[in-house]
């Protein structure tokens, strides 16, 4: 896009894994001082009154979508030929992009993937709207959690869409009926793209081959994909069988809706966390028979008595082996029941401990949540006087501290707003101490001490508050002034401009407003980068020769 505005905002560089393929430019909005990221659409003399109506109306209901899952838009509008939205801008990697790094995802992060992306089909489901196709290309991390772009009221009618052709890897996230049908796009097709997204990012590979658009729309009908417990060994049966229910070719074979599959993960969740295996299965009235799988069939073999593989229902045995007899059955039973009694058996507090320090070692959000909620609050419940109480306290406020601040860099990120003064006085000392301010930074640091160390409701800001206060003393600090290092930061940016850096230039102007704006002791100097800002709006406001 050749332009340097378009509206209220003036462009920067393009966004997306392929800048050249992609229509979504980042953009500052002047009067807001806010960075978005803008999706243009071209349409011939700019699309018809009432196709520009209908597009009018779609930002309108787009503005009113609010959900963690789902980037915000903040509206529409028209210029020229073109028509365009803004939406937040996510500074984040694409799922695409960390397939491309890591191949792969562990399934834990697989399970975190999909509970955040089911909530949000399921918030727009109910809202009778269709996502379209969810695929990799398409989910940006917001720190370490996964948000749905590109959220559209119609896809199908619509004139404002890009134009660039689909390629043969994303129509791999297709359903069988939108291969037949490219604009039928219904509820149970965003649950077949979603399961193919969690198969592609649990295995590494796509659901159906083809190296061409006619050789996979036709495997999209008729290709079974190998089992992804059958590729990734570690994966937990019933994540399996979600998935592949996902991927049925027939629409009425998949989950009803995405509550449904809200409801399985949580029950995935559950079992899987609890460690349970297929034995759980055996107890609850689970039969080998009723398994397709061959390798879970086998599994449920040996833990019943019997051999790795199945007789056919057809075929008959003139005599049962001896392992066929009724009281192998029942001691093989017995032994199951003998094991799950032990893993139920209540853990005392060093077995506890063991277990949250087992945990606390990977380091992983996962990990940390399931130490706290099934290992360090029931320690500090079940032995309120037990020796281990002040590590159980201490490693407690240390994953709380580590969560609060994972939500709050995710806030910070996504810019949206800040829920409590812990979260406030954090991110302003935070801003300073990232400035290079930090001597301010510090005595930010330490009135969070003074004012939140006596509600319990802040203690993680105030550890965070601590922990910072700690390094930056160890690490030392010049007790410089503030003048004298806003100005070091003026010659940063006058270099960064001179060189034709402007994005970083106006970073460095708008942080210096932003930090000091009220601060009487550095206003020349706040003054000058209001100016600066103000000669490089006027700059981008004249038109390009």
């Amino acid at each position: 896009m050749p332009r340097s505005r378009l509206g209220p905002l003036a462009i920067e560089t393009k966004l997306g894994d392929h800048p050249s393929q992609s229509s979504v430019w980042r953009a500052i909005h002047i009067q807001l001082k806010r960075a978005v990221a803008v999706k243009v659409f071209a349409a011939p003399f700019g699309g018809t009154p009432e196709a520009r109506s209908a597009f009018a109306a779609e930002w309108e209901v787009l503005k009113q979508i609010q959900h963690p899952g789902i980037v915000r838009c903040y509206g529409g509008g028209f210029e020229e030929t073109d028509a365009y939205l803004a939406h937040e801008l996510i500074e984040g990697s694409t799922l695409a992009r960390e397939l491309e790094r890591r191949s792969r995802l562990s399934w834990e992060s697989v399970l975190d993937l999909a509970e955040t992306l089911t909530g949000a089909l399921q918030f727009l489901h109910e809202k009778d709207l269709v996502y379209g196709v969810v695929q990799p290309e398409k989910i940006l991390f917001a720190g370490l959690s996964p948000v749905l772009i590109d959220v559209r009221v119609d896809r199908a009618t619509t004139l404002y869409r890009t134009n660039r052709a689909v390629s043969h890897h994303e129509m791999t996230f297709w359903s069988p009926e939108l291969g037949e049908d490219s604009n039928a796009f219904s509820v149970h097709g965003d649950l077949y793209s979603l399961g193919a997204t969690l198969y592609t990012a649990l295995t590494g590979r796509v659901v159906v081959s083809g190296t061409s658009i006619e050789e996979v729309r036709g495997n999209i009908r008729y290709e079974i994909p190998e089992s992804p417990a059958s590729i990734v060994m570690d994966c937990p049966v019933w994540l399996d069988k979600l998935i592949m229910q996902l991927l049925e070719k027939d629409p009425n074979d998949r989950p009803h809706g995405a509550a449904a599959v809200t409801l399985a993960l949580q029950e995935v969740r559950r079992r899987s966390m609890s460690r349970t295996g297929v034995a759980e299965h055996v107890s609850q009235g689970f039969s080998p028979l009723n398994v397709t799988d061959q390798k879970e069939r086998d599994e449920a073999r040996i833990l019943l008595g019997h051999g790795a593989l199945l007789v056919d229902e057809e075929e008959t045995v003139a005599k049962p082996e001896w392992y066929d007899r009724a009281i192998i059955l029942v001691l093989g039973l017995m032994v199951i029941v003998s094991m799950i009694a032990y893993a139920l058996w209540p853990l005392n507090e060093n077995q506890m401990r063991d277990r949250a320090e087992e945990l606390l070692a990977r380091e992983n959000r996962t990990s940390l949540n399931q130490a706290k909620s099934s290992y360090l609050i029931p320690m500090l419940e079940k032995y309120p006087d037990g020796v281990h109480v002040a590590w159980a306290q201490e490693q407690l406020e240390r994953v709380e501290m580590i969560q609060a601040e994972h939500v709050l860099e995710v806030k910070l990120k996504t810019n949206r707003p800040l829920s409590n003064e812990g979260e406030r006085l954090y991110a302003e000392a935070y801003d300073f101490e990232k400035f290079g301010d930090v001597a301010t930074a510090l005595d930010r640091y330490r009135s969070m001490e003074t004012l939140l160390a006596d509600d319990d409701t802040y203690k993680p800001f105030v550890n965070l508050a601590r922990r910072q206060i700690a390094m930056i003393e160890e690490n030392g600090f010049e007790q410089g002034e503030a003048a004298r290092m806003i100005q070091n930061k003026l010659d940063q940016a006058d270099e960064a401009f001179q060189s034709g850096n402007i994005v970083a230039a106006r970073k460095i102007w708008y942080s210096i407003v932003d930090l000091y704006g009220n601060n009487a002791n550095v206003a020349p100097l706040v003054s000058k980068a209001q100016k600066l800002i103000a000669d490089d709006g006027m700059e981008a406001k004249e038109p390009s020769q």
